[in-house]
């Protein structure tokens, strides 16, 4: 679910990561065989919009949907995980 400033009413769509930070993937610890992903600093994203965000009415018009198909952006892994730590 997203919302923008402008578009309040809430949409969907589908966060991809599209590159991760160089310390946020494990390089000893695997899970299935695959290395895990670790907390570290920031990878780079786009969100695919699905459904879009939409704009709430003035008078009788209908909501008004965000026109943007994709926003790109950055972000942090956040852990509840106090027992386990990987490398």
């Amino acid at each position: 679910m997203y919302t923008t400033p402008v578009y309040s009413i809430p949409g969907t769509g589908t966060l991809k990561i599209a590159d991760l930070g160089a310390d946020q993937k494990a390089q000893k610890t695997n899970s299935a065989g695959k290395p895990v992903l670790l907390k570290g600093s920031t990878f780079t994203a786009k969100f695919e919009v699905q459904n879009p965000a939409k704009k709430p009415p003035t008078g009788p018009n209908p909501p008004i949907p965000d026109a943007t198909p994709q926003y790109s952006g950055t972000g942090t892994f956040i852990t509840t995980n106090t027992k386990w730590r990987g490398t």
